[in-house]
């Protein structure tokens, strides 16, 4: 069995950087929700219509289309040997219907969940300095607000016992480093 390994962080924390490395790293595919909710909308998908102001204003997406969104594409074959999930879950009741899901498709538990720990302001700078084309100052803020990690999704995971800090404010090799270690003692489990 591969690892199975959940990226949490704000927006700006670098989250779909160090999941691409560790995707290369592991062979193991990097699903990221935010290039799936945008694929869905640049073709015009029944998904993509729905969330598509949703997504241009920086609000979440409602659970039940994401867990829907994020069940189908770990059934696929390339997932067998594990999988990087970035921007999922976001809240609570994701992170419960996760766990039901892989329950659901014999998955078993996370192996680890990361979380990529970032002070605001830094995370606002970030976002800011790479300014991608649908982002407003406005917009940022709106996505900071409602896309940090809220403490009981922390929480939820903390009790599980596999949610590891990871500081997230330091150079990508440096953040790469410290989840290579974490990841070999997770996977020596």
């Amino acid at each position: 069995m591969g690892l199975d390994i959940v990226i949490l962080g704000p927006p700006g924390a670098g989250k779909g950087t160090q999941a691409k490395l560790i995707a290369d790293e592991l062979g193991i595919p990097h699903v990221a929700t935010g290039d799936m909710l945008r694929a869905a909308i640049a073709n015009g998908s029944p998904l993509g219509r729905q969330v598509r102001e949703i997504v241009l204003e920086g609000h979440l997406v409602p659970d039940n289309l994401m867990i829907g969104l994020v069940r189908e594409r770990l059934l696929a074959d390339d997932t067998k040997d594990g999988f990087v999930l970035d921007g999922f879950p976001r809240t609570l009741a994701q992170a419960e219907g996760l766990d039901r899901m892989l329950e659901e498709i014999d998955r078993g538990e996370l192996s680890v969940v990361l979380n990529f720990e970032l002070p605001e302001e830094v995370a606002e700078q970030r976002l800011l300095d790479r300014h991608l084309d649908d982002d407003t100052p406005e917009v940022i803020r709106t996505r900071l607000r409602e896309q940090y990690v809220p403490d009981d999704l922390v929480e939820y995971y903390r009790a599980g016992g596999n949610l590891v800090g990871i500081h997230a404010d330091r150079s990508v090799d440096e953040v790469f480093s410290e989840v290579l270690d974490v990841l070999q003692t997770a996977g020596a489990q």
